[in-house]
């Protein structure tokens, strides 16, 4: 019989399954591998490959991880030295976008591999120096590092074409990479795409073509291009497609350095048919939109006028992304 006012020792089912419930919870209290941990050791893998297997005590995962992913580094490199500053090629593009997805690739797996190692893992004693994660983190940060610096700044923007003044060659809506290491401003000829900040406003991007270099002169006569006293020769296309104007037809000029490419001419009686002359300065540059009758340019002084070089921005090199889908991975030309 019990005590007065006690509880009296159990026995049976109840008793047994109160044995579970405190074996089950010292389990949970003595083993610290829970979510907060396995977390912490994804973040680590996710951001740095190897490091959160380190923390989780899975030295061979983090050699392999750590290695795959210096193997991606040094790929990336490889490429970059090989196509130099001044190419940027819709192959060169496919390849820098497979290495990246490569690399999300890895570092997600690596930071699943951690998450499941810490979870499933036992309680750990501390390592010492050589387990550390702070060591390898350390070692590990500095490898990537180098790597991330090794490379120097590519040079890369991404811009969205907003208006038809570069009809037909940029379409409204096209997305492309443009190409702006100091070797590839430098290296500008008549012909190429360009990006730069308006002369009058420089938090605007604008994207016309280079048609002339500094020293030269340019003018408009009767709805031709004439630069240093020639006119700059066109070939009649025929009819302009949609989503040229009505009536518009596309010509192929040639330039004097022999870049040729095509325009969209609608007449020869509008307000930019005719212009004055205009001799550049020895940093000018006279850019022209490829949709000659809807486009502000160099041909007027009010709205950009002659491009100062120093805001040259870069060349456009590569379109990425288009709603005709036909155009992506194509070349700005």
């Amino acid at each position: 019989m019990p005590a007065a006012g006690g509880i009296g020792e159990q026995h049976g089912p109840d008793r047994d399954q109160g044995r579970r419930r405190g074996a089950k919870s010292l389990v949970t209290q003595g083993n610290p591998s829970g979510r907060g941990r396995a977390m912490w050791a994804a973040l680590l893998s996710f951001f740095v490959p190897g490091l959160g297997q380190v923390y989780a005590r899975r030295p061979r995962a983090a050699v392999l991880f750590a290695a795959a992913s210096i193997v991606i580094a040094s790929a990336f490199v490889v490429l970059l030295q090989a196509t130099g500053p001044l190419t940027l090629t819709p192959a060169t593009l496919a390849m820098f976008l497979a290495l990246a997805l490569a690399t999300l690739a890895l570092n997600g797996a690596a930071a699943v591999h951690a998450w499941r190692a810490v979870r499933r893992g036992r309680d750990p004693a501390r390592p010492g120096w050589r387990r550390s994660t702070w060591t390898w983190g350390v070692v590990l940060v500095g490898i990537s590092l180098g790597f991330e610096l090794l490379p120097g700044d590519l040079g890369w923007n991404a811009f969205r074409v907003p208006s038809e003044s570069m009809l037909p060659t940029l379409e409204v809506g096209d997305r492309f990479v443009t190409l702006g290491t100091e070797a590839a401003r430098a290296a500008l000829t008549p012909g190429d795409v360009i990006v730069f900040l308006l002369p009058r406003d420089r938090s605007t991007d604008y994207v016309k073509r280079l048609v002339a270099m500094p020293g030269q002169t340019v003018e408009m006569r009767h709805g031709r291009l004439w630069i240093d006293g020639q006119e700059v020769p066109h070939e009649d296309l025929g009819p302009a497609a949609p989503p040229a104007d009505p009536g518009a037809r596309r010509w192929r000029l040639t330039l004097p350095n022999g870049r040729r490419y095509v325009v969209l001419k609608t007449g020869e009686t509008g307000m930019l048919d005719n212009t004055p002359a205009t001799t550049l300065g020895p940093d000018q540059l006279f850019v022209m939109g490829d949709n000659l009758d809807n486009s502000l340019d160099s041909r007027v002084p009010s709205a950009v006028g002659p491009v100062p070089r120093e805001l040259v921005v870069g060349r456009a090199a590569v379109i990425f992304w288009s709603g005709d889908p036909a155009r992506i991975g194509t070349e700005v030309r």
